[in-house]
């Protein structure tokens, strides 16, 4: 499972909930990348060369609704800007 960074302590302050999710380091499935994009982890597999985790980038926060991160400043902070931003 990916590790958590420092970017994680950005998220989290539009609940109690989204931040306890972030803070418990025990079968962690939201964390965030060191670029500053939030993702869940959603399923699994085993392989021969070990578990492959497979994450979605989180737009709105599943507990309260809030918005967190568009597509476009997912898309900016990976390096991949759509054509329509560049």
């Amino acid at each position: 499972m990916p590790r958590p960074s420092k970017c994680s302590a950005e998220f989290g302050s539009c609940c109690k909930d989204l931040k306890d999710s972030l803070t418990i380091p025990q079968q962690k499935f939201f964390w965030a990348d060191e670029q500053g994009v939030l993702y869940l982890t959603i399923g699994g597999v085993r392989t021969e060369q070990g578990v492959g985790w497979m994450d979605h980038a989180v737009l709105f926060c599943p507990f309260c609704g809030t918005k967190l991160q568009t597509k476009e400043e997912i898309s900016l902070k990976a390096g991949s800007a759509p054509p329509h931003l560049q």
